[in-house]
């Protein structure tokens, strides 16, 4: 665990300088994969909760005065009561009374997550409404400020400059941004759930997400607190406007507390935490990164199978496994250029009871197509049609995404719809792909896509 500073570290200097805990996308209710607790709950919601638990442990420790949750705070709008009061209950430890006795103040957002599709149902974030200390913003840009009671348990005293702009998930659709602006002789900080124009996620969701605008992101706040992406680190801005350069490092996002699968391990997926920030007017932000213990999880380097049998296949599989540090691990392991009638022979239950002492282990082919031009002729193989390799992926991503009693539902669902998607699709096949390729003709050159095919 990280040394976190006691609440003795002193502030840097300045009247209205004051330090903050930045967490976000803890996910809590998060659940995959079949292992069990020893209480009987799905082991990686345990996982999940606990990351969290341990991070307000940390913050609760470091002692600011201010902390900003930046939404996700659930994996989805209903999770079940026991998980909602232990929410409850870390919410009432984070705004608690601190050693000068003053209340710790909490913000906290709504992110996609845990918003409602239809607006006019309540997002269950409400039910903390009233909590000493806890202010909830759900659904519209709001900015918030921090009122002395006049009692013993009154905010600390550095905060009353102190304006948070919170901008929830929802509100990144309907907000007229030109209002978001730091106020004239208030400490401003932002907090939103969304895409940071201008980021590298920007660049990789283009078209699929709501983006706080960089031109938002690059105006005057001493801080700004982001969720939604799970990789710790700081929105590089680019400059806006003739002659102005944004500054780096003011605006962050505190990444998520825990991993919600393999793809979290390229967003620096061994390390996740939360930020201890210290805000300083009119300068850059320090920002320190704090990290919690978590899962282990790694994606096994992907094998390469050309011109093996299936017998060489499974024993080199078995040797990755026994090399690899997968006690307890979530362990993947793609496999690739291995016909399917070579892989269906592969004895995958072998592999797996080798990796016996994982939390998980799971196996999947990855095959190609390719469109190659030469000469001046086409060949293309496109992928096959067909339920089986689709029906491999369902169940892996059921069993990877959905709590275990949602599953067998959604996928008789999603039989239902590839089928009939199938069906409607099977007679525009020939002209589909005959445009294929008259495109292809057009561009030289050589496509590679790739599928997945979930081990049995």
């Amino acid at each position: 665990m990280t040394t976190v500073p006691s609440p003795e570290t002193p502030t840097p200097a300045g009247p209205s300088s004051f330090r903050l805990g930045h967490l976000s996308d803890s996910h809590i209710g998060y659940e995959a994969y079949k292992a069990l607790s020893a209480s009987g709950e799905n082991q990686r919601s345990v996982d999940v909760a606990k990351a969290f638990v341990t991070a307000v442990t940390e913050i609760v420790e470091s002692d600011p005065p201010l902390v900003i949750h930046s939404g996700d705070l659930a994996d989805r709008t209903v999770i079940p009561i026991r998980l909602i009061l232990l929410i409850r209950q870390q919410l009432s430890r984070l705004a608690g009374i601190r050693p000068d006795g003053s209340r710790r103040q909490v913000v906290l957002l709504a992110g996609n997550h845990e918003l409602p599709r239809q607006r006019k149902e309540a997002c269950f974030l409400h039910l903390f409404d009233g909590l000493p200390g806890v202010q909830v913003v759900t659904r519209d840009y709001t900015q918030l400020r921090f009122p002395d009671s006049g009692v013993s348990a009154g905010r600390d005293p550095l905060l009353a400059d102190v304006v948070v702009h919170a901008l929830p998930h929802d509100a990144l659709k309907t907000t007229d941004f030109d209002l978001v602006r730091p106020l004239p002789g208030l400490v401003n900080v932002l907090t939103a759930h969304g895409v940071a124009g201008g980021s590298e996620l920007y660049l990789r969701s283009l078209g699929r997400e709501f983006t706080i605008p960089t031109e938002v992101l690059a105006r005057a706040w001493e801080y700004g607190a982001l969720g939604h992406w799970h990789k710790q680190g700081p929105v590089p801005l680019m400059a806006t406007g003739a002659g102005t350069d944004t500054e780096k490092g003011r605006v962050w996002y505190a990444g998520s507390s825990e991993n919600m699968g393999f793809g979290d391990l390229k967003e620096n997926g061994t390390r996740r935490g939360w930020l201890h920030v210290a805000v300083r007017p009119g300068q850059d932000p320090m920002v320190e990164r704090r990290f919690v213990p978590i899962r282990s999880m790694l994606r096994l380097p992907v094998f390469d199978g050309t011109g093996l049998d299936p017998n060489a296949i499974t024993e080199a599989l078995i040797e990755r496994v026994r090399a690899a540090a997968t006690s307890g691990a979530v362990v993947g392991q793609i496999v690739e250029n291995v016909p399917r009638d070579v892989w269906s022979l592969v004895d995958v239950a072998k592999v797996r009871s080798t990796a016996g002492d994982a939390l998980h282990y799971e196996v999947s082919l990855r095959t190609r197509s390719r469109e190659t031009v030469k000469d001046g002729e086409t060949s293309v193989k496109p992928f096959a049609r067909g339920l089986g390799d689709v029906e491999a992926v369902l169940v892996e991503r059921a069993n990877e995404l959905l709590a275990e009693h949602e599953r067998e539902g959604a996928l008789v669902l999603a039989r239902e719809l590839l089928a009939l998607e199938l069906e409607r699709s099977a007679a525009t096949d020939a002209s589909v792909a005959a445009e294929t390729l008259e495109e292809t003709t057009n561009d030289p050159g050589t496509v590679d896509q790739e599928a997945k095919v979930v081990a049995p």
